[in-house]
């Protein structure tokens, strides 16, 4: 099994955290549009990064499972 370094493992938290906040950051854009073409448009970007911060999730449960992000 792959180890990472501590360096890459708070490179991957960074990255989860970057992406949560893309997550909200559009949804909340989403909610605030009162065009119908926007809030489709900033849903869709939400949800491309909330299936980003799950594959980074996954990927980091099993790589380093003993860890907590």
């Amino acid at each position: 099994m792959m180890q990472l370094t501590e360096m890459e493992l708070m490179h991957l938290g960074e990255q989860l955290r970057a992406e949560a906040l893309a997550i909200a950051k559009y949804a909340t854009c989403a909610q605030q549009s009162t065009d119908p073409k926007l809030q489709q448009m900033y849903s869709r970007i939400a949800d491309r990064h909330r299936s980003h911060y799950e594959t980074l999730l996954r990927n980091v449960q099993n790589l380093a499972p003993q860890r907590q992000f």
